[in-house]
């Protein structure tokens, strides 16, 4: 019996820096601190060979396409990138809305509403982690949120 992939969940920040392919730079403005696409490359081969499944929030749909219009990249490519089988588009509805109200309410600091619907997102789901590189979700107590915030570099 096959066992079943792995479910993670990517934060909207982890799609555009794999799309846009981007490269924080140093204090310098010229050398390459964190290359962060290549940081999500291997987790999206490991999903494309069946090793994990990855659980996105159907509010990344309008983040992504905001933050990839500004830099030029075509719709149709940020859609094909929804349209995949590894991937688990999880829509935002009352269940989702009510997690993430609660997070607001619990008073973690700095926490956004996207923020807040992307790990309720990702509880709901059951994923094992949420990869982001925005630093505001971590004020929220993972162990409660079945949530570890990590960088997308752990594949």
């Amino acid at each position: 019996m096959a066992t079943s992939p792995k479910r993670i969940a990517w934060d909207a920040c982890s799609w555009i820096a794999h799309i846009q392919k981007e490269k924080i730079l140093g204090a310098d403005g010229k050398t390459v601190a964190e290359d962060r696409g290549a940081m999500c490359r291997p987790v999206l081969n490991a999903a494309e060979r069946g090793i994990l499944e990855i659980v996105v929030s159907a509010l990344s749909l309008v983040e992504v396409l905001c933050k990839n219009r500004e830099a030029g990249i075509d719709d149709q490519k940020v859609r094909d990138y929804f349209d995949n089988d590894y991937i688990l588009l999880v829509s935002v509805d009352k269940q989702v809305g009510d997690r993430a109200r609660q997070l607001m309410l619990e008073g973690h600091a700095k926490l956004k509403p996207p923020d807040a619907i992307h790990i309720a997102t990702a509880a709901i789901a059951n994923a094992e982690e949420l990869h982001t590189f925005d630093d505001r979700p971590a004020q929220a107590d993972p162990q409660q949120h079945r949530d570890e915030l990590l960088p997308a570099s752990r594949y």
